[in-house]
C-alpha cells in the first residue's frame, strides 16, 4: 500500500465509523439497523486491519484481513434479506456461508494468505454472491413497500458501483495501480447508509452524491494541472479531495437532525385533535391508502378480526409451537403485499378498517411505535 493509499483508507474508516454511528441514533439495533451495523463494523475492521498492515507487517494481521473480507458477502447477504423481507436461494445462503467457513479456515489453520490462488477464489467467491445479492434484490423489490423498494435499489446500485472499485484490491490480479479502489467503494456504501437513515433513500441521490465529490476531485484535478504539479500528485491530489468531500457530507447529514426529516409523533402533537387533520400532519400518514371492510372481504373474518385487535400490524414472526400464530402471520404478510405497505395502521377495530402506510425498513421498529401512538390517537371510542 502506498502512502496516498494509506491516507484514502484512514478517511474511508474515519467515515465507516461515522456512518455505523449515525445509523445506530438513526433506529435502533435488529432488523436492518443491526445488520446494517454489522456490516459497517466489519468494513471498518477491514480498513483498519489494512492501515495496520501498512504500519508493520504481520502474518496475523494478514490473516484476519482474510477472514473479515470472507465474512463481509454473508453479512451483506443478510442485511438485502432483511431489507426486502425474504429468504435469499438456499444455494447463495450456503455458498456464502461455506466459503466464509473455508476462507477462515485457510487463513488460519493452512496460512494460505492472498497467495495467487486463494486470492482468485475469494475473488471469485465474493463476485458470485454479490452477484446473487443484486439479483435477490432485483427479483423481490416488487414485494415490499415503496419505501422499502427505494431503499433495496439505491443498496443494489450501491454495490454495483462498489464491485468495480473492490475488484481492484486484489494486487495479484490488478498490479500498478497508485491506489486501491476500496476505501472508495466503502465511501459509496456510508453514503448510501446516509440516505437510508433519513428520507432520501432514492437511487438518484446516491448518484448525486458521487457527482459532487467527483466534483470536487476534478476541480483539485484542474487546479493541479493549471499549477503543472507532477502527475503522480495530481492524482494523489485528486483522490484525496473526492474521499475529503464524500466524508465532509457524511458528517454534515449525519451530525444534522434536520437532514433526517421531521419526526413523525412532532408533527402529530402540532396538527388538530380531528382525525383527517392527524392523517394530513406527515407525509407519511398523508400518503397512506385506505384500507376498508370491502378490501378484506375475502379473507376469513376470524382472521381479520384477530388483525384487528392490534393497533399496528407490521411483519409478525411465524409461531414455533402452533399453526394459528404462522395463519396469523401469513395473513399480515399478505395484506402488506396486496397494498405495498411496510405498515397498516388500525383506525378502528369494528368495523375493521385501515390506511396502508409505505415506511423504510431502517426505522421500522421506531415507526411501529410511533403508529401504535397514532392508531390511539385515531381510534373512535362509542
Amino acid at each position: 500500500m502506498t502512502a496516498i493509499g494509506a491516507l484514502l483508507t484512514a478517511i474511508g474508516l474515519l467515515a465507516a465509523i461515522v456512518a455505523r454511528a449515525g445509523v445506530a441514533r438513526a433506529a435502533r439495533a435488529g432488523g436492518v439497523a443491526g445488520h446494517l451495523t454489522l456490516l459497517l463494523t466489519l468494513i471498518a475492521l477491514l480498513l483498519l486491519l489494512r492501515l495496520c498492515a501498512f504500519a508493520a507487517t504481520s502474518p496475523v494481521l494478514a490473516a484476519a484481513t482474510m477472514v473479515v473480507a470472507a465474512w463481509l458477502p454473508l453479512a451483506t447477504l443478510r442485511l438485502a434479506e432483511e431489507l426486502v423481507r425474504r429468504h435469499a436461494p438456499r444455494w447463495l445462503k450456503l455458498l456464502a456461508l461455506a466459503g466464509a467457513g473455508a476462507f477462515s479456515v485457510l487463513a488460519v489453520t493452512f496460512g494460505l494468505v492472498w497467495t495467487g490462488p486463494a486470492v482468485i477464489a475469494l475473488a471469485i467467491f465474493q463476485a458470485v454472491v454479490v452477484a446473487g445479492i443484486l439479483g435477490h434484490l432485483i427479483a423481490q423489490r416488487a414485494a415490499v413497500s415503496l419505501a422499502e423498494r427505494r431503499a433495496a435499489d439505491m443498496l443494489a446500485l450501491a454495490f454495483a458501483l462498489a464491485v468495480p472499485l473492490l475488484a481492484t484490491d486484489f494486487e495479484r490480479i490488478f498490479g500498478g495501480l497508485p491506489f486501491r479502489g476500496g476505501p472508495f467503494a466503502a465511501l459509496i456504501f456510508v453514503l448510501a447508509c446516509s440516505r437510508l437513515a433519513g428520507d432520501a433513500s432514492r437511487p438518484l441521490r446516491l448518484l448525486g452524491d458521487a457527482a459532487i465529490a467527483l466534483g470536487a476531485g476534478g476541480l483539485v484535478a484542474a487546479a493541479s494541472s493549471l499549477l503543472a504539479a507532477p502527475p503522480a500528485l495530481a492524482i494523489g491530489l485528486a483522490a484525496t479531495a473526492t474521499a475529503a468531500a464524500a466524508l465532509a457530507m457524511l458528517v454534515e447529514r449525519f451530525a444534522d437532525p434536520a437532514a433526517r426529516g421531521q419526526g413523525l409523533l412532532l408533527a402529530v402533537a402540532r396538527a388538530g385533535p380531528e382525525p383527517s387533520a392527524i392523517l394530513a400532519a406527515h407525509p407519511l400518514l398523508a400518503s397512506a391508502v385506505p384500507v376498508t371492510p370491502d378490501d378484506l372481504a375475502d379473507l376469513p373474518e376470524d382472521l381479520v378480526a384477530a388483525l384487528a385487535c392490534r393497533p399496528v400490524i407490521a411483519r409478525l414472526e411465524d409461531g414455533a409451537d402452533g399453526s394459528a400464530d404462522a395463519t396469523l402471520a401469513g395473513a399480515a404478510r399478505e395484506l402488506l403485499g396486496r397494498f405495498g405497505a411496510s405498515h397498516l395502521l388500525r383506525l378502528s377495530q369494528s368495523p375493521p378498517r385501515f390506511v396502508a402506510v409505505s415506511g423504510e425498513a431502517l426505522g421500522e421498529a421506531r415507526l411501529t411505535d410511533e403508529l401504535a401512538l397514532v392508531a390511539r390517537l385515531l381510534e373512535v371510542k362509542p
